[in-house]
């Protein structure tokens, strides 16, 4: 499915303007760094809901398709509840395409890159 030109440009927005975390999860991962895999941010995906028959695009911080794989990067907004169960809904819908979805806080990736990048690694092996 053509993804509309409105999510392309909310996803070119979210790219330009990463939050320190991302930034710093990005220059770890970008280019096969990590694992020689590829990764790709802020990439729109098409979901369907059989539910209530509605198309939905998603855009996961940080994707792996060779290991069906989601990053998502998470900072205080996460904490609210409305939000939360968005993430939550954004999470069962990538589940039911086979996606994993690992979260991590940003403070994680801030403070602890390595630690990060271990989990992942664990998670892919």
């Amino acid at each position: 499915m053509r993804v509309p030109d409105t999510i392309k440009e909310v996803a070119r927005n979210l790219r330009k303007n990463m939050t320190p975390a991302e930034t710093i999860f990005w220059n770890h991962v970008k280019a096969k760094k990590f694992e020689w895999l590829k990764f790709q941010r802020q990439n729109p995906m098409y979901m369907f809901t059989e539910n209530n028959w509605l198309d939905r695009f998603i855009i996961p911080d940080f994707i792996c398709f060779e290991k069906d794989l989601i990053i998502e990067l998470d900072w205080n907004i996460h904490d609210i509840p409305d939000v939360l169960l968005l993430d939550k809904h954004k999470e069962e819908l990538l589940k039911n395409q086979w996606f994993r979805v690992i979260r991590f806080r940003n403070e994680e990736v801030i403070q602890n890159m390595n630690k990060v990048l271990e989990e992942i690694k664990t998670e892919i092996n």
